[in-house]
């Protein structure tokens, strides 16, 4: 709050505490997470960060990545069969065109 320039009064309304409540939380050896939500995005600071050093969270945040990887290819693959298809209907497209021009000519004979 210091290096910020945040009184008590700012961080408390920014928050939705009251000043009183700021004051106890800072002597408080926990905080609530929502509280603690508020202050992290108030402060531009995100207190969550010392915590992701415990390694349950490290191998969530892993199996996370290797799940959204997984996605993302399964999207990718997903994109180019539509785009195949994509291209096969205008083929399709411009066969029935050249069907339609050459069924046209034969009426005008």
């Amino acid at each position: 709050m210091k290096a910020k320039s945040i009184s008590r009064e700012e961080l408390a309304a920014a928050v939705n505490i009251t000043k009183h409540r700021v004051g106890t939380l800072l002597k408080s050896a926990s905080v609530d997470t929502e509280i603690l939500k508020r202050i992290s995005i108030k402060l531009s600071l995100n207190f969550f960060e010392y915590y992701r050093k415990d390694e349950d969270l490290a191998r969530f945040e892993v199996d996370t990545a290797i799940q959204n990887h997984q996605e993302l290819n399964q999207l990718k693959a997903l994109i180019k069969e539509k785009n195949r298809l994509l291209e096969l209907c205008d083929e399709t497209i411009k066969s029935q065109k050249k069907i339609i021009a050459s069924l046209e000519n034969l009426r005008k004979l």
